[in-house]
């Protein structure tokens, strides 16, 4: 399943291939007719709408579920509700990385939220990739590839990571300090293991790799 959030992010070409249920989340749908993708689903309490985009998207089909502007959930939460009521074990969503910051953050927490522990999530915002991390994940990134590991919403506890510059073995991450980033994966496919807690693994990218969009 793929979910496009606000902002003009690329879409990879393998995701639109992938995806058997398209879910654009409020603006959403502005990228989505600029990557000539067809929304299946539209999310979101349309205030960012242009209304003949919400019009064409009705007309060709799609699904559109209004939500009071008075809401208590993000557009991007509410678009994971709509993918978990569909049965997707696997979500690819592509978020902005710029805008107001008090987005940016709830955006990355969101992501990392225990309440989509059935879905595979990977995620690209802006050029960086993302993926959550509850208990066991390989990521598909590249030798040379830079990797952070944050921990989200408290401790991460019996960290292990391999395939890495620097591993870790049952350590613990805290969620108020910078230990993790700026580590380089020096082996394809690095896994990373946890005990208890959250993470969220982020690739950014650096002057020798490219803005990672290819290979999300």
């Amino acid at each position: 399943m793929l979910i496009v959030a606000a902002g003009e992010g690329a879409i990879p070409f393998r995701w639109i291939d992938d995806a058997d249920v398209v879910i654009a989340a409020d603006s959403g749908l502005a990228n989505t007719r600029a990557h000539s993708v067809k929304a299946d689903v539209v999310v979101g309490d349309m205030d960012s709408v242009d209304p003949g985009h919400l019009s064409d998207a009705e007309s060709a089909g799609a699904v559109v579920e209004r939500h009071p502007v008075g809401k208590n959930e993000s557009d991007l939460e509410l678009a994971l509700v709509a993918a978990l009521e569909r049965g997707a074990t696997r979500a690819m969503i592509v978020v902005r990385d710029g805008g107001r910051l008090d987005h940016a953050l709830a955006n990355l927490t969101v992501l990392a939220s225990p309440r989509w522990a059935e879905m595979e999530i990977s995620a690209l915002v802006g050029s960086s990739r993302v993926w959550p991390v509850l208990r066991e994940r390989t990521l598909p990134l590249e030798s040379g590839d830079h990797l952070a590991l944050h921990a989200i919403g408290g401790p991460a506890t019996g960290v292990t990571s391999a395939g890495v510059r620097y591993p870790l073995d049952r350590e613990r991450l805290d969620a108020f300090e910078a230990r993790g980033i700026a580590n380089v994966v020096e082996a394809a496919g690095p896994t990373i293991q946890l005990e208890a807690g959250v993470l969220l693994a982020i690739s950014s990218p650096t002057p020798t790799s490219g803005p990672g969009a290819a290979r999300a």
